[in-house]
């Protein structure tokens, strides 16, 4: 599933060619598509685009005079931009569900495989307090991240998954940040005390390296030209059961935690 690097490298790609374009007639399908509460996509024709964000794992579309769009890319969404008859590089035609036709012989698409995704249309939205998304590590301060920790029994590995608390976190950055910050995934929370300020520390560091190298591409996720991202190349400890820790040689193990593969050395991470 991609996680923050990945919507924030797909966001600033959209960002140099959407911002400005008005839309001419959009439609998606299925209706399954549309999270609980949103309005049709049928209610931004004629709206231009003035700004493209991310807010957790989410890409937000804001328009004027007013209203805004929501994607979330499941597991396996890719939302690119094509001139009008054609189809970015690696895209399947069947897997085409979201077709928003532009001024200026442009069109934003959504593929979407396995229509594990989500659109959210509304006039305005309060994103903590209406779907329940957190704050990203590059908001949350220090305070809020230990607070909510607090007192908790849970695993941190599972609380970092929780985009309520939390959003862009991932399993896979929830491995590679726990390496980092040298703490062992199965820790209960509220266990971690001072520690939670070096976690967030190192979810900054982990999440601005990736967004550096493009995300992760581990299956399906790829860029707006159809490349992969690279940052799988520098992982620590995601993917790596069996082989050598890169700091100290010890091998990397894999768990099952919460349903979740979760890997981590067992001598880094104590």
């Amino acid at each position: 599933m991609p996680e923050l690097p990945e919507v924030e490298t797909m966001t600033r790609e959209l960002r140099q060619e959407l911002p400005g374009r008005t839309v001419l007639t959009a439609t998606l399908r299925p209706k399954a598509l549309y999270r609980r509460g949103s309005a049709s996509v049928h209610r931004l024709v004629g709206r231009t685009i003035c700004a493209v964000e991310r807010v957790g794992k989410n890409t937000v579309i804001r328009f004027r005079p007013s209203g805004l769009m929501l994607v979330n890319l499941g597991m396996t969404g890719r939302l690119v931009t094509a001139p009008n008859g054609s189809h970015p590089a690696g895209a399947r035609a069947s897997h085409l569900h979201g077709r928003f036709k532009l001024d200026g012989d442009l069109r934003l698409l959504y593929y979407d495989a396995r229509r594990f995704g989500h659109f959210y249309v509304a006039e305005t939205c309060d994103f903590q307090k209406d779907l329940n998304v957190g704050p990203d590590p590059f908001i949350a301060k220090p305070g809020y991240f230990k607070r909510v920790l607090e007192g908790r029994t849970a695993p941190i590995k599972s609380l970092l998954l929780d985009q309520r608390l939390v959003s862009g976190i991932g399993n896979i950055y929830a491995d590679e940040l726990l390496f980092d910050a040298g703490v062992d995934p199965r820790t209960p929370a509220g266990e971690l005390g001072d520690s939670a300020s070096r976690l967030l520390r190192s979810a900054r560091t982990v999440l601005k390296l990736a967004i550096d190298h493009g995300g992760s591409t581990i299956r399906d996720y790829r860029r707006h030209d159809g490349s992969m991202g690279e940052f799988q190349q520098h992982h620590a400890v995601y993917g790596r059961e069996g082989e050598p820790c890169k700091v100290c040689g010890t091998s990397i193990v894999r768990v099952a935690l919460g349903g979740r593969g979760t890997h981590f050395c067992p001598e880094c991470q104590r």
